[in-house]
Order: structure tokens, then C-alpha cells, then sequence
């Protein structure tokens, strides 16, 4: 059955029934229901049913007015208790560690570039970057074109950057450049010596209560600033509560309310579309330091496949969305058009529970389709099951492969290095497992360069893997798998049967790949070949 998590309080009395409860959920936002915040629940029926006929692939939303949460949800397998990956919503996170030192007077937005890494100034330096400034960094006007790219880099990555000579002079031109946010995140970690993550874990993380969560180094030690950031949706609302809040948490200045006055506004202009097509974009607003101004005097966390923070001051709201979409666009115009309008005044609205019950019934229907059609019966499962596959010599270094079925779920199991890993895939329902590999057929990561909010050494952190399974037909089992904490889309493989000279063989090849989420690109596929042990 696909479901999504819906929370909806459909009365104060209900909080008053739970004390126990909510004294053990502490750290989340409070809770209430739309109209009491002055919110149709029939606007957010429209957005509901919008978003699962659009053809797009949402993750989770989560809409908070007057700093209560009124609506959220999940698309199975996505939950709340699991983190997501945040690409470039992370950069507002290194934004904010910046205005944090410079309210400890370590830095200044002013101050130049060059002047924090004297260990790592390359043999000439052009003018231009001798003149750039922090500021710079923060409105995306570092004037590179293109932007130095690190991916492939050995070295330092403060060398790469103050030797690429900007083309455009720094604070005069937006050319979104990652190693700029990069930068943010060094220099923060030269003015405090800690990285971005450790910095920010006192000052704005664990007095949100967030906690068990991580953000990618680069090799030099270095929190990676731009991307590598993982957080719950609940998390980001937090976040994007203390920013509305003007800095301020249970009655402490977290952030300086006037850095975010700053951080939020109008620093650049970023489009040179012609007007009748920037006003219909959410691109060109204009930029702030490190977020984007979008329609309807919005302001937002941005990150690629949309993951999204969008403040929306006139109304004290808040949209949260997490994603795989490569038409952003189209996501954000969703909220335009349903989740905004829906709010229709700062007084309580009459009570609505019969559309409250219908919301959380349509909520309940919603979820991620695997990709492959309805399961056929297949003779080979039985043959199969509880049979192990020697395959030929191959790069992933498998040995062997077997397959189970049971009670309509799937046990598959890899065997390397004389060890054997399993995971477990559903027939109708996701199932989440946990592996050591962020690929259903890879070996797994042996290098775990990460910030870990923990007191001790994570030595192999733990991947969740949510499966399904089905007979595409007779003689073809296809796998899909979402790791959900580490990509963004799933990753299919199609197992091959054939029967001869009284051998079952099976082949073994990728269909989908995983969409990273750390960094370029994708390996090439590897097709596993072997025979089936006959015990």
C-alpha cells in the first residue's frame, strides 16, 4: 500500500490528551491545523492531488504558518525520521556561518580573499582576484567564467580557486560558482578552526535539536560548504523558522537579526532575461547571499532536483520540500499556486474536519512508483529460491549471487570477499534495509569523509535501502532501490534467467542508474554472468 506520513492536529484538545507524548517530542515545531492558522485545508487538497497528477517526483513537503506546522508529508519510501540529501541548499547553511563569525568579529564581509590562506597562494595572482572580498563569495559574483572545478583535483583546493583569474571584475556580475561557496567554508574554518558543521553544531543545531546528521569533506578536511549536507525535512523547517523568526529560538538570539536582514535581501540582479519571462521565474528575482529571491517576495534555500526552503514573509509562512525534479520550476509553481493562495487571513478560519479527514485520505494514497508494471507469476521463482549463482570473474569483484522468496518479498544476497551482505526487497511494499554500499551491485565505500554529529568515530556508517521487486516476465526479476539518504532517484537491475542443457544461468545488468549525491557523475555498468549451483 503507498502512504505518506500526514500530520494534521485536528484539535487543541487532541495536544492536551498526549501529554506523555509530546513531552517525548520535545525538539519538534508544534503543531496545529490549517484553519486554526487562518489556512484552507481544501487549498492544500488542490496541491495534494496537483502534485500526484504532475508528473513530478516529490519526496516530502512540510507548510508551517504562524511557526506551527499545519500539513506535511512523505512519499513512501521517504519518511521523516530519514535525512535527505540537500545538494545546494547546503550553501545557505555556510552563508550563515560566515554571518556568525563576522558577529564575533573573526571576519568582516569586506575583507579580502587572499588575505585568509597565505600557505595557499599560487606563484601569481591576477588583479582581480587580489581585489575580491568576501561579499563576493556570498552573492555569487566571484567573477569566474568558468568556474574552477575540484572534482578531479589532488591538491589544494584554495590554490585551484585564487589561481582561476575572474573574467568579470568580483561584485559587478552573477555567475553561480560552487567553489565560491567552498571558499565561504574555508575561510570559516581558518577564522575559527573548526569546520563549517563543528562551528555550527553549538550555535545552530543543537539548540534546533538537530541531531544525527552529517556533511561531506573534501579531502583536505574541509566541510565541503556547497553540497554534502544531509537533513531531515523537519530539520529544514527549523532552519527556515529561525530565519522568519529573525534569529531568534525559545527567546535566544541564535543568528543576528540584522545579518538576516541582509542574508535575505536583494544583493544582485541575476537575470538578463527580458522582463515578461523574469517575472514568470523564480531564477530572477534576484540573489541574495546564498539564497534566491522567487515570486511573491519569496526568499529560498535552493538545492538541485528541488530541494527547497522557501520563505514567505507577507503571509509568515513557510514551504518545505524535499525532491527529484528536473523541472523546478514547475514544483515551485505548485506552491504558487495552490499553498500560497490558500492561505486567506492571519485569523482562524471555521473549523474544517470533514477536509482535514479527505486531506489526510489523499495523503494516505500517495507514494513512489518502483517503474516496472504489475508482477506476472513466474515458474523460475520456485526453481530459484534458495539457490546460489557462481558468476564469472567481474569489476564489482562478486563472487556469487542468491535469491529467496517468501511470504511475496524478496531476499537478495551478495556474496564478496567470502562475506555476504543482503538486502531485502518488497513485492507490494517498500523495504528498508541497511547495507555498507550506496549501490545495489558496488562494493562498499571504503573512504567515509564526513562530519559526524557524534562523540565518537562512525567507522562504517550505515545506508538505508528501500526495495521492490517484481517479475517483469516470466524469466526477467527486476530490483529497484532508493538510498534514500544518499540519492536522490533509484537504481534499477534487471536479473535474467535462462534455461539450458538442464542449467539455470542468470545475467545481471543496471537498467537505472543511482542519481549521486556527491559529486560528478556515474560508473560505468558492469554485466554479472554466472550459473546456478544445483546442491
Amino acid at each position: 500500500m503507498k502512504k505518506v506520513f500526514l500530520i494534521v492536529l485536528v484539535t487543541v484538545c487532541m495536544m492536551r490528551l498526549q501529554p506523555v507524548a509530546l513531552a517525548q517530542e520535545v525538539s519538534k515545531l508544534p503543531r496545529s491545523t490549517p484553519e486554526l492558522e487562518g489556512v484552507s485545508s481544501a487549498g492544500i487538497i488542490d496541491f495534494i492531488n496537483a502534485a500526484d497528477t504532475s508528473g513530478l517526483e516529490n519526496h516530502s513537503f512540510m507548510m508551517l504558518r504562524h511557526g506551527k506546522v499545519i500539513a506535511e508529508g512523505w512519499w513512501e519510501p521517504y519518511g521523516p525520521d530519514y535525512k535527505h540529501v540537500m545538494f545546494s541548499a547546503s550553501k545557505t547553511f555556510t552563508a550563515t556561518a560566515v554571518g556568525l563569525a563576522v558577529s564575533e568579529n573573526r571576519l568582516k564581509v569586506t575583507d579580502k580573499i587572499i588575505s585568509f590562506f597565505p600557505y595557499s597562494l599560487p606563484d601569481s595572482i591576477s588583479e582581480y582576484m587580489k581585489g575580491m572580498t568576501v561579499k563576493d563569495l556570498l552573492t555569487m559574483s566571484a567573477g569566474q567564467d568558468p568556474e574552477p572545478s575540484a572534482w578531479s583535483a589532488n591538491g589544494d583546493w584554495m590554490t585551484l580557486f585564487l589561481s582561476t583569474a575572474p573574467k568579470y571584475k568580483p561584485g559587478t556580475v552573477f555567475k553561480y560558482n560552487n567553489m565560491a561557496t567552498f571558499m565561504l567554508s574555508a575561510i570559516v574554518q581558518q577564522v575559527t578552526g573548526e569546520t563549517v558543521f563543528n562551528y555550527l553544531m553549538p550555535r545552530i543545531f543543537k539548540p534546533l535539536g538537530i541531531r544525527g546528521i552529517d556533511w561531506d569533506l573534501n579531502p583536505q578536511g574541509i566541510s565541503m560548504g556547497m553540497i554534502g549536507l544531509r537533513l531531515r525535512t523537519e530539520d529544514l523547517a527549523k532552519f527556515g523558522q529561525l530565519l522568519s523568526n529573525g534569529g531568534v529560538w525559545n527567546g535566544k538570539q541564535l543568528i543576528p537579526k540584522e545579518w538576516i536582514k541582509e542574508a535575505t535581501a536583494f544583493q544582485i540582479k541575476n537575470s538578463d532575461e527580458p522582463e515578461e519571462k523574469r517575472i514568470l521565474s523564480d531564477w530572477g528575482q534576484g540573489y541574495a547571499y546564498q539564497m534566491w529571491r522567487g515570486k511573491n517576495n519569496t526568499v529560498r534555500l535552493d538545492g538541485m532536483g528541488g530541494q527547497f526552503v522557501v520563505l514567505i514573509p507577507d503571509k509568515d509562512a513557510i514551504v518545505v520540500f524535499t525532491a527529484n525534479n528536473t523541472n523546478t520550476q514547475k514544483q515551485l509553481d505548485l506552491m504558487h499556486k495552490y499553498l500560497i493562495p490558500a492561505i486567506r487571513s492571519d485569523k482562524p478560519l471555521a473549523p474544517a474536519p470533514a477536509l482535514q479527514a479527505e486531506m489526510a485520505k489523499k495523503a494516505a494514497a500517495l507514494g513512489i512508483t518502483p517503474g516496472f508494471e504489475k508482477s506476472v507469476a513466474s515458474g523460475l521463482e520456485k526453481s530459484v529460491s534458495g539457490k546460489e549463482f557462481i558468476l564469472s570473474e567481474n569489476e564489482n569483484k562478486i563472487q556469487s549471487v542468491y535469491f529467496s522468496f517468501k511470504n511475496g518479498d524478496c531476499t537478495f544476497a551478495i556474496k564478496r570477499d567470502n562475506a555476504v551482505s543482503s538486502i531485502k526487497a518488497g513485492g507490494k511494499e517498500w523495504l528498508v534495509s541497511n547495507t555498507l554500499s550506496a549501490s545495489l551491485l558496488a562494493p562498499p565505500r571504503t573512504n567515509f569523509s564526513k562530519s559526524v554529529d557524534a562523540n565518537y568515530s562512525i567507522l562504517k556508517p550505515v545506508i538505508k535501502l528501500a526495495a521492490k521487486y517484481a517479475w517483469t516476465d516470466e524469466k526477467s526479476l527486476e530490483i529497484t532501490g532508493r538510498f534514500v539518504e544518499e540519492t536522490l532517484g533509484s537504481e534499477t537491475i534487471v536479473c535474467k534467467f535462462l534455461e539450458q542443457n538442464n542449467e539455470v544461468r542468470v545475467t545481471i545488468e543496471p537498467k537505472t542508474p543511482a542519481r549521486s549525491g556527491r559529486g560528478p557523475g556515474n560508473q560505468q555498468p558492469v554485466v554479472l554472468r554466472g550459473a546456478m549451483v544445483n546442491l
